[in-house]
């Protein structure tokens, strides 16, 4: 007789709240199921959304989950009209959103299947294919349930294809156009006219005119709108535009170089309930276009990043505004002490602050800006040049701070000191702070302890001592970049591996990292995603055997520079979902080699190489990894011969 299994005995609703909890890791889901069989069942049931990494995991997949409402394919390229159709049929009774945005092989014969046989499907992403067309299109028209679309970068469809959507989907709430750039007025006024129940769209960089916001200004729902890049719209046609927008929170004219104030002013009339105004690139900051934003009592959001501010306007940005949650002023000529000063003094509940490439900003700024912002969650000075050591002082005194970028300063260990006050860091920022050492760095593993990610870019006087106790006191750590940093060894690496949540690691131009550092990492930190080892010239075949047998969810890899033949690219290949790699002048490489890893890499999506081995790959070949959906970059790059020194 088999003992009792205790599990058995455990609620269903605690094993699925116990199956949410481990959601953020890929692979606890598999281990719990592995358990018992109660536990395989449960899991299998109660699984509702699937990313599968290999097409060929479908049928399995389909038959083990029953109940997938979200469905993500981008880590299958080669899904086509087949592959479609068959799981259409698997989950017709409860697939609610695709996402084929990676996509390359099916048709609208494929998007017909799953349009028919999938009727509770609300939500679709079909960007990035520019070859598709009306016909698919007309396909799409068929998922009447339709609540969600993203059209990216689908250059092929016009104004007849979206007239069928905006016919049969009348439910559409979000829909994504940007860059579908054969789509004109007709098309995007259409869509207004027949679906009431929008609530967000995006025409950016689409050939539109003024002329079609007639129609999208009287959407009774409409509260994101998204017009970037919209060239053909003017100051002089929005003046005729009769809009009440009473329901619009968001409104994103980035590089909209022909709207000034006058035609901000008639696109928002009536928009008393605006929270987010994002103006980048587009217009120049004057006493007019603050006179503008004072209609709006609940603006929360104003990005005027890389704008020409006038002295007067940016101040009078302050009088209008005192409300202000987020401001970016990122790149904005004519940013300066008095002005900032004024506009945070009047906006004491401000948390996110951009003032990247603020060039005259002084030290004599930053006490105003921490006396004035107290709630301060978010703060990036990138390139404020003119802050001196004494500056960053200052910084601790925002102890709610959850990112700070402070690269290409004059940042030193003092300033660390006082940084490490704010112990919620999240995101820190130091690339290129030539006067940090170890002694900063511990001030900030000692008391920072939920840092997540970390940039040490060119900090060339960081040792493994400062790497050593970052990895110790940081243990939720994600993401780490000590590129070009000729004092990291392996011993950076050997604890870092203890961090098992990093995703991205960065030691590109690291001369003395080793195979047997790399190993550390990937058998210690099994959710590697993103990986450079570009320059990293000790590294060879040992290490991308080491990588292929323990970073199976490794998406990116750069391996220009290394010592790797065509035996360690070819284990690479067995790495399943692989999306991205860039080689050049990698030695020992050749072009049969090439063809191999290419032929046997099936999640591979984009590939950057050199142009010397175009014409060494068989045009068959070439021909069937554009089949497959597969980008290959070719690119002149000239030997640097002193990596190789």
């Amino acid at each position: 007789m088999e003992p009792p299994n205790f599990f058995d005995l455990l609620a269903k609703d605690l094993l699925y709240a116990i199956l949410d909890h481990l959601r953020d890791d890929p692979f606890a889901p598999k281990f719990f199921s592995q358990a018992c069989k109660s536990f395989y069942a449960l899991e299998s049931t109660h699984r509702t959304a699937l990313k599968p990494r290999r097409l060929d995991f479908l049928p399995r997949a389909s038959r083990r989950y029953p109940s997938i409402l979200h469905l993500d394919l981008t880590l299958c390229p080669c899904v086509d009209d087949f592959a479609l159709k068959a799981l259409s049929l698997a989950w017709r009774s409860s697939l609610r959103s695709v996402d084929l945005s990676r996509c390359r092989l099916f048709s609208h014969v494929g998007l017909s299947a799953l349009a028919l046989n999938c009727t509770c499907l609300v939500e679709l992403d079909l960007s990035n294919r520019p070859d598709l067309t009306d016909v698919a299109a007309k396909a799409i028209a068929e998922a009447v349930n339709l609540e969600r679309l993203r059209l990216g970068r689908c250059k092929g469809i016009t104004d007849m294809g979206i007239g069928c959507i905006a016919v049969k989907c009348e439910r559409l709430r979000h829909v994504v156009l940007r860059w579908c750039i054969r789509v004109t007025d007709f098309g995007a006024g259409l869509i207004a006219i027949k679906c009431k129940e929008i609530r967000s769209l995006d025409l950016s960089y689409m050939p539109i005119t003024e002329r079609c916001l007639n129609h999208i200004l009287q959407l009774e729902h409409l509260e994101d709108l998204v017009l970037e890049h919209c060239l053909g719209i003017e100051d002089h046609g929005l003046a005729t535009l009769q809009a009440n927008c009473k329901s619009m929170k968001m409104l994103n004219l980035s590089k909209c170089q022909n709207i000034g104030h006058i035609g901000i002013a008639s696109l928002t009339n009536g928009a008393q309930n605006l929270e987010k105004l994002i103006l980048s690139s587009s217009v120049v900051v004057t006493t007019d276009l603050a006179k503008c934003l004072q209609s709006f009592p609940r603006l929360q959001l104003v990005k005027l990043d890389g704008c020409l501010g006038v002295e007067s306007g940016l101040k009078a940005i302050g009088y209008a505004c005192n409300s202000l949650k987020e401001l970016n002023l990122s790149k904005c000529v004519g940013v300066t002490d008095e002005n900032l000063s004024f506009l945070l003094k009047t906006n004491k509940n401000l948390e996110k602050l951009d003032i990247t490439c603020c060039r005259t900003i002084t030290p004599e700024f930053m006490p105003n800006l921490t006396n004035s912002c107290l709630r301060l969650t978010s703060l990036r000075m990138e390139s404020c040049s003119l802050i001196s050591r004494e500056g960053f002082l200052f910084i601790g005194q925002c102890q709610l701070l959850e990112e700070l970028d402070v690269t290409d300063t004059e940042i030193d260990d003092i300033g660390l000191c006082s940084i490490s006050r704010c112990t919620k860091l999240s995101s820190l920022k130091l690339g290129i702070c030539l006067m940090i050492t170890d002694k900063g760095l511990k001030h900030i593993a000692n008391s920072c302890s939920e840092l997540q990610h970390l940039d040490l870019y060119r900090s060339s006087r960081i040792t493994d001592e400062g790497i050593i106790a970052i990895a110790l006191g940081c243990p939720s750590l994600r993401v780490v970049n000590i590129a070009y940093n000729s004092n990291i060894t392996d011993s950076s690496l050997a604890f870092l591996s203890k961090c098992q949540k990093l995703r991205t690691l960065e030691i590109r131009g690291c001369p003395h990292i080793s195979p047997q550092g790399l190993s550390n990492v990937v058998v210690g930190c099994r959710n590697l995603e993103n990986l450079d080892l570009k320059k990293c010239r000790k590294i060879n075949d040992t290490g991308m055997i080491q990588l292929a047998q323990h970073s199976q969810s490794l998406k990116q890899i750069k391996l220009s520079y290394c010592s790797v033949t065509d035996v360690g690219l070819i284990a690479l290949a067995r790495i399943s979902c692989l999306q991205y790699i860039s080689i050049f002048h990698v030695e020992g490489l050749t072009s049969n080699g090439l063809v191999a890893f290419l032929l046997a890499c099936q999640s591979l999506t984009k590939a950057k190489l050199h142009a010397c081995f175009e014409p060494l790959i068989p045009q068959q070949i070439l021909k069937f990894m554009e089949a497959r959906g597969c980008v290959l970059v070719w690119r002149e790059k000239t030997f640097e011969a002193s990596w190789w020194d």
